[in-house]
């Protein structure tokens, strides 16, 4: 593992969540909408280029809609840089380790990780 350079937050409502975060010295940098995972998002970045992502699910039937459910209002994931994703994986998987490959990327499972979905990509340019 190398850094964490995003961090998802599920929220119940983007628009409170956006003004808190503003509120507290975050810069908003996007917006977007996410069909194929059903959340509306709103992203801040630190200066150390690290992620903030806000998400509020408008489908409870996705993934963030039904993590929001079940566990309320919090962290949701973690993505993490490796320096190859495939070799990282093959050794976690060696060890035991619940692993889940969705849409050509890979996650930890959050039963590994004690309740944090965690995401594995190479590292950003």
């Amino acid at each position: 593992m190398k850094s964490v350079y995003e961090i998802v937050i599920a929220v119940e409502n983007l628009e409170e969540a956006v003004e808190t975060y503003e509120a507290m010295g975050f810069k908003l940098d996007r917006r977007a909408r996410s069909e194929a995972l059903g959340i509306d998002q709103a992203f801040f970045t630190t200066e150390d280029g690290t992620v903030i992502e806000l998400a509020q699910p408008f489908d409870p039937d996705k993934a963030v809609g039904k993590g929001l459910a079940r566990n309320g209002e919090g962290l949701y994931m973690i993505a993490m840089t490796v320096d190859d994703v495939e070799k990282s994986a093959n050794r976690m998987k060696e060890k035991g380790i619940r692993l889940v490959e969705v849409g050509g990327r890979t996650f930890v499972h959050p039963s590994a990780t004690k309740g944090i979905l965690m995401r594995l990509d190479p590292p950003k340019n």
